[in-house]
């Protein structure tokens, strides 16, 4: 079996196995991958690679939105919102090529995620 070949059971058994606060965040660092992989394919001229990574993060954000439980109140909706922007750049990026806007979004996403790791580790120390 080839190394590409067991990375990628790896990935699938590690999400078949995580609880759903990990899997958001494996869902942020697929988009933050995705976004750099994007920003590089562009600088590069690969526009036919990037739209597809590009593509990719845009899936993602939208699974994001549709992981939030809007009935629990206005933090929620916030999130909503905030990922909304992110999907609207990630298209206006798509459609541009323009690099600078994924800049911005990864500068959105990045603390984000940072914040979603932090609360996890919080709550798993509370649990102990």
């Amino acid at each position: 079996m080839r190394q590409s070949d067991l990375l990628r059971k790896y990935r699938e058994m590690e999400i078949m196995t995580s609880s759903p606060a990990k899997l958001i965040l494996l869902l942020y660092d697929e988009a933050i991958k995705c976004l750099i992989q994007a920003r590089t394919k562009i600088e590069e001229k690969h526009i036919e690679e990037s739209h597809h990574l590009l593509l990719k993060a845009q899936r993602i954000i939208r699974e994001l939105m549709r992981s939030l439980n809007l009935e629990v109140g206005e933090m929620a909706t916030r999130w909503y919102r905030l990922y909304e922007y992110i999907h609207d750049r990630l298209i206006q990026a798509n459609l541009t090529k323009k690099p600078d806007i994924l800049e911005e979004v990864l500068e959105l996403l990045q603390p984000l995620r940072e914040a979603w790791n932090k609360a996890m580790e919080e709550v798993n120390e509370n649990r102990n």
